[in-house]
């Protein structure tokens, strides 16, 4: 099978992507700008992504001069492999508790945008390609757009376009200081699994005002659903009633599934994670055929979800070289065999 539509080139608003597989955010404990850092998104670029997005980065890590300057050396060492790079925008470094964000005062709020929107102004200028508000998973973002967590009586709370507010106003501030190049992409859960919580088609009305506020790809990132559940169907129904381009996850490792996604229209994009910390030359792998050579994700969690609970830097019991690409950088060329 040769997956011509997988590896098929995209462009958005005159950005290219030479394929469809994402490297997805994924918090590692490596910090954001270290070598060792740059040395992990480098070799995944290397194993032949097309687009990598940065694990979450809270905002107020942009006014720091020194890392603004590395963010640079990070761009540019991604970009040498003809990928697109993206950094996703958290307000903070851990999902908050899950607790109502009722109390949040309209000054901070608006100090939460400013951040936002600062830290898209220093990507920018540090030759990213674009950002990723991040507003799934119990975000504060996320919380916002929920029902059950959100109950504030003001303009940002109470019925599905008060809730959606806050979310609008970051992308609103994003594009105003961006390129037509510079892409703004916005991660979000469908559905909220829960009595009271929002629904899919709230998620639809959500991505519809997102895109009028420029938004470019929107990112389908849901939470575990009860019982077994296509989690397909859900990029395909924003996809398809939104109109915008959309990244899905689940399963996409599995090069006949995330084929058949694309082929179908499903999503434009594919995100590839925790099989891209087994393998970082997957991609390369699936599209020349060589299947054998390819050191499968066993997914345990073992060392990348469980060290990443224990605030330890991560690894992989597949591949122990995680965590240790800049050490071992002269024999990155192993791993192609």
């Amino acid at each position: 099978m040769s997956y011509e539509f997988l590896f098929s080139p995209i462009s958005i608003k005159g950005l290219s992507f030479k394929n469809r597989i994402v490297m997805p955010p994924m918090a590692t404990n490596f910090g954001i700008v270290t070598d060792q850092s740059i040395a992990y998104y480098t070799k995944r670029a290397l194993g032949g992504v097309g687009s990598i997005i940065i694990e979450g980065v809270p905002t107020h890590l942009f006014r720091d001069r020194q890392f603004q300057d590395r963010l640079k050396l990070l761009a540019d060492s991604i970009h040498r492999n003809n990928v697109n790079v993206f950094v996703q925008l958290t307000i903070r470094s851990n999902p908050q508790p899950r607790r109502d964000v009722t109390d949040i005062p309209i000054d901070e709020i608006r100090s939460f945008i400013d951040d936002f929107v600062y830290a898209g102004k220093v990507c920018l200028e540090a030759g990213f390609d674009g950002v990723e508000p991040h507003g799934a998973h119990g975000f504060i973002m996320n919380q916002f757009f929920s029902p059950i967590f959100n109950r504030r009586d003001d303009d940002y709370g109470g019925d599905v376009y008060r809730r959606m507010r806050f979310s609008l106003e970051v992308i609103r501030g994003l594009r105003s200081i961006a390129n037509d190049k510079f892409l703004i992409l916005y991660r979000h859960t469908p559905v909220e699994w829960r009595e009271g919580g929002y629904s899919l088609e709230d998620t639809i009305l959500f991505g519809r005002e997102l895109k009028k506020e420029g938004l470019d790809i929107l990112d389908i990132s849901p939470s575990t659903p009860p019982g077994s559940y296509d989690y397909g169907i859900l990029a395909k129904e924003v996809r398809r009633n939104v109109d915008i381009p959309v990244i899905m996850v689940g399963k996409m490792h599995i090069p006949d599934l995330a084929e058949d996604r694309i082929k179908n229209g499903y999503a434009d994009f594919v995100a590839i994670g925790r099989a891209l910390l087994a393998d970082p030359f997957l991609p390369k792998k699936m599209q020349d055929g060589r299947f054998a050579f390819i050191n499968s994700c066993k997914q345990c969690n073992i060392m990348c979800h469980g060290y990443l609970r224990r605030r330890i830097p991560i690894s992989c019991i597949m591949n122990p070289s995680v965590g240790r690409e800049f050490l071992e950088r002269g024999n990155w060329s192993n791993n192609l065999r």
